[in-house]
């Protein structure tokens, strides 16, 4: 019955075109995808689409229900094989374990479905380059999402890094670190490099800081790593002993194919460390800090000040409208949350996908996330036999 003084939306009339989405996993990121995907009508004044959430996969009915309703999707799958199938869904989205990223990532590209898989890309170097291949094959786009390239903040570096402002850059530092597996008391099941996958911190944040590096400072040469467990021995929460090979913590020394030089840190034992993602450069003309726990403001500092008493670290809060990826349904000054990275990075896909746009520079593409994962072997073998490895492709 019509009511007084209201008028129906025609959606109909809107002009912008719907584009089918379907996300294989309900955890963590699951979720976290999700509520980027039903930000971006709201986040940008003209989206490039409005993502329809047709379908969430997962193995565990009950709890794949209990997520999926909550973001509204119009059903779920039990069986990641049928959902790749399903016409209505144009990009696939692959927020599963990391040792599920491999055979629905290639399936889906081959029915043409365009990708995007959480990091790290895979779980070895051969199954990085199999997907890599599959998605080249089939001429879909395709993104690893590597979510702070999509900070504000960390866009600002690059363009001042891409305008010359730091000039020659000499040093790039950088550390990915948390305490989750600090008390060697606590059962396995607690400690997320432990359990599970048991992939381990340098596949786990690690990959987040190598891609980092490459993605501000350019290509890495060679690396001399260090690779450690400190608890190779964890009680499970019903008393039973595990043996845990997943490293705890890395430090690696990075020669870039540009002449600088560098320092990568991750640990999943670092007492006090919530979500501790810091990185410095340091230029002939200047030098940029970042930390993501301050993820609103980079720290700049100019040797090119004409005024010598007022020379120093600025802290400059990018929140304006003129500086990179500005959310429009934030006033300016008004600081964006951890998730913003993953909501600009799932538009700026779509974007890709409705525009026909190269994911790349600004995005990781399977391409970025298989050189990543070459990388993170290199370390290991690094630390393995105790010397400098080059980086070949």
């Amino acid at each position: 019955m019509a009511r007084e003084g209201f008028n129906e939306i025609d959606y109909s009339s809107i002009g912008i075109r719907r584009i089918g989405i379907g996300v294989l996993g309900y955890g963590f990121m699951g979720k976290v995808h999700s509520n980027a995907f039903l930000k971006i009508p709201f986040t940008y004044e003209t989206p490039p689409a409005i993502p329809e959430l047709v379908a969430m996969g997962g193995r565990n009915k009950t709890k794949l229900d209990d997520t999926a309703w909550r973001f509204g999707y119009r059903g779920v799958y039990t069986d990641w094989r049928r959902m790749v199938e399903d016409p209505r869904i144009e990009i696939i989205d692959n927020c599963t374990p990391d040792n599920l990223h491999h055979a629905p990532s290639i399936a889906a590209a081959e029915r043409g479905k365009h990708l995007i898989c959480e990091k790290p890309l895979a779980m070895t170097v051969q199954e990085a380059k199999e997907m890599l291949d599959a998605v080249k094959k089939a001429k879909v786009k395709h993104m690893c999402c590597h979510n702070y390239r999509f900070i504000p903040a960390v866009r600002l570096a690059r363009k001042l890094i891409e305008e010359g402002a730091l000039g020659m850059i000499y040093q790039f530092r950088a550390c990915y670190l948390q305490e989750v597996g600090h008390d060697p008391a606590s059962p396995s099941e607690n400690v997320w490099y432990a359990t599970g996958t048991k992939s381990g911190v340098l596949l786990g944040i690690g990959c987040h800081i190598i891609d980092m590096a490459r993605f501000l400072v350019g290509e890495i040469r060679a690396v001399s790593g260090m690779v450690k467990t400190f608890n190779p021995v964890r009680r499970n929460a019903a008393g039973g002993e595990e043996a845990v090979n997943a490293d705890e913590g890395n430090i690696v020394l990075v020669e870039f194919e540009n002449g600088a030089i560098g320092t990568l840190e991750s640990s999943g034992v670092s007492t006090g460390r919530k979500n501790h993602h810091a990185w410095e450069i340091n230029g002939s003309k200047a030098s940029l800090c970042f930390d993501l726990e301050d993820l609103n403001h980079l720290h700049v500092y100019s040797a090119e000040v004409p005024v010598r008493e007022i020379m120093g670290f600025s802290n400059v809060t990018v929140t304006e409208a003129y500086h990179p990826l500005h959310a429009v349904i934030l006033p300016q000054g008004h600081n964006a949350g951890w998730e913003y990275g993953h909501l600009h990075a799932l538009n700026h896909f779509i974007d890709c996908v409705v525009h026909d746009r190269p994911v790349e520079p600004y995005g990781a593409s399977f391409e970025d996330g298989y050189k990543v994962q070459v990388i993170m072997e290199k370390i290991q073998e690094s630390s393995k036999s105790g010397k400098r490895i080059e980086i070949r492709y």
